[in-house]
Parts: C-alpha cells; sequence; structure tokens
C-alpha cells in the first residue's frame, strides 16, 4: 500500500513538471499556432493510439465503458471543455498567472464538490491541509487582481481581454476538476487507464475540427513541416501528463492530485523564467509567492494524511 501511494505522488509529479513545461512553451506557440490545429493532432494522435491498443489487448475494457456511459460522457465533456477554455487562456494573459488559476483551482474546486455531495470529491482532512488552501484562494485572487490592474508581465489586449484570460483559465480548472473526478469514478469500476485516455478525447477532437473548420483560431496557412516539432513536443508535455494523471488517480486520492497540481504554478514560474519571454512582474511574483506558500501547505498536509493511511494500511 505504501508503495502503491509512492508510485502515486511520483506520477503526480510528472505530471506537474511536464504540464508546467506545456504551460510556458505552448503559451508562445499557440499565438502562432491555430491551436485547434495542433490540440487535435496532439490529442486525436495520441487517443487512437490508446484505443488501439486497448481494442487489441483489453477489449473487455470496452464492456466497462459501455455500462458506465454516463459517466465516460461526462470525462468526454469536462476533458474537452477544460483544454479548449485552457488553451485559449494561456494566450490571452501571462501564462504563470494562467497556468496558476487553472491549476491552483483544482483543490479548491475539489474541496467546493466535496461540501456538495460528489462522492469522489475531498473535503479538507487535516488543518494544514485547510489552512494552505486558504492561502492558496487568497492568492488566486491577489493574482486576478493585478492581472485587472495591468500589473502583470502580459495582457494580450485591453481590460476585458483580461477579464476574459482569468474567467477562461477559472473555467478550465473547473471542468478539469470535473474530468478528475469522472477519471477516478471510472477507475473505481475498472477502466484502466490507457482505455480512459482514449475514451476522453474524441469530443475534443470533434470540437477541435469544427474550430479549424470555423476559423476560430486561424493565424494563416500552415505548413505540415512547420507543426511537426510543436506536434511531437505536445505528445508529450501535453498528452503523456494527462496519462500520468490518470496513472495517479488509480494510485491515490482526488485531494492529493489536486494539492500537488496546486504546486505546478511554481515549475511554471522557473520555466518561464528560464525561457524569457514574457516580461516579469514584481507584483505577479508577489501573488505567486503566496499561492506556492498555500499550495504547500496543502501539499504537506496531503502527504502527512496520505503517509498514516499507508502506514495504516487504508485504502
Amino acid at each position: 500500500m505504501r508503495d502503491k501511494r509512492l508510485q502515486g505522488l511520483s506520477w503526480c509529479m510528472v505530471f506537474v513538471i511536464l504540464d508546467a513545461i506545456q504551460a510556458v512553451y505552448f503559451g508562445g506557440i499557440l499565438q502562432e499556432v491555430d491551436g485547434f490545429v495542433l490540440g487535435g493532432l496532439v490529442f486525436g494522435l495520441s487517443a487512437s493510439a490508446c484505443i488501439f491498443w486497448s481494442a487489441v489487448f483489453r477489449p473487455e475494457q470496452f464492456r466497462f465503458a459501455r455500462l458506465n456511459l454516463a459517466a465516460v460522457i461526462g470525462l468526454n465533456v469536462t476533458a474537452a471543455g477544460g483544454w479548449l477554455f485552457y488553451l485559449l487562456a494561456v494566450q490571452m494573459i501571462e501564462p504563470a498567472v494562467s497556468f496558476t488559476i487553472f491549476a491552483g483551482s483544482v483543490p479548491l474546486v475539489t474541496i467546493a464538490a466535496a461540501y456538495f455531495g460528489v462522492p469522489e470529491a475531498e473535503a479538507p482532512r487535516n488543518r494544514q491541509e485547510l489552512i494552505g488552501n486558504s492561502i492558496l484562494a487568497l492568492g488566486l485572487l491577489t493574482l486576478a487582481a493585478i492581472t485587472l490592474l495591468g500589473l502583470s508581465g502580459f495582457v494580450r489586449g485591453d481590460n476585458i481581454a483580461a477579464a476574459t484570460g482569468l474567467v477562461f483559465s477559472l473555467i478550465a480548472g473547473v471542468l478539469i476538476t470535473g474530468m478528475l473526478l469522472y477519471g477516478q469514478r471510472l477507475d473505481r469500476v475498472g477502466l484502466d487507464p490507457v482505455t480512459q485516455f482514449g475514451l476522453r478525447f474524441p469530443l475534443f477532437v470533434l470540437l477541435c475540427a469544427v474550430g479549424v473548420v470555423l476559423g476560430v483560431d486561424s493565424k494563416g496557412s500552415i505548413k505540415i513541416d512547420e507543426l511537426l516539432v510543436p506536434v511531437a513536443v505536445g505528445l508529450v508535455v501535453l498528452a503523456f501528463p494527462i496519462y500520468a494523471v490518470q496513472k495517479a488517480i488509480s494510485l491515490t486520492t482526488s485531494l492529493t492530485i489536486a494539492a500537488l497540481a496546486g504546486t505546478a504554478p511554481l515549475f511554471v514560474f522557473l520555466f518561464q523564467v528560464l525561457e524569457g519571454r514574457v516580461a516579469l512582474s514584481f507584483y505577479t511574483t508577489i501573488g505567486l509567492c503566496i499561492c506556492f506558500l498555500g499550495s504547500i501547505f496543502g501539499a504537506l498536509g496531503a502527504a502527512s494524511e496520505d503517509r498514516k493511511k499507508a502506514l495504516g494500511g487504508g485504502a
């Protein structure tokens, strides 16, 4: 049991670090390339490969999917909505801010879902988690205020664009939390991570195709050779983190995953500094520091709770 939880934490960290890399890297790429083309190719190719693998080696998995069709549809809707809103948001405001609101809202929404009776969600399990998430909420509000006041490092437009980017980031975080909770529900009925990955993206790919046809995010003509590198990198830093978090779902609890996801902005900030594309803002740094403090408190509280369960042999 202890090894299982350690594996879960390890998969969480793989998800956090790779997701942070994509938040910075694709913030720039998506200002040059149609996000619907890139997202559709990355997730379409990876999902097709997973569905093919399951059809050949685990065909019984599709029976579990049919028996839990409502949850599979919920997984599709939340995954599609979450990533589409995020792909739009990260182009409009500072990547570190967008991703912090996106990832930082996950533990807060998980807690809120628990109070509304969602069985897979969890309320804070100890005082440290409660304090950490309260500080995190304060940090997110600070970042929102900084962005609206024009004190962040980057906004692609005026105050309306800033507000839209913030709202899109929050909506994306809410929907991705729903994706995690649906994933945990399906894991409990036997749907494995590979099959879940493949079945979560058909709606997303369809919406991407519609977006391409309508030219929602069109940035001119696209050459195939110009897409090869972004798609290849996307398979690693966009697609694989989703598989990593699905593996984590099968090994640990929703609030532990959410707490570690809340630490991702620290890595986003570090990678943003290294990349140097977006100007650094002193005020953004203050907001991020508040979020870091809260997320670290929350993650330590989650780790403490997991350790207790591991030593006690709990599930």
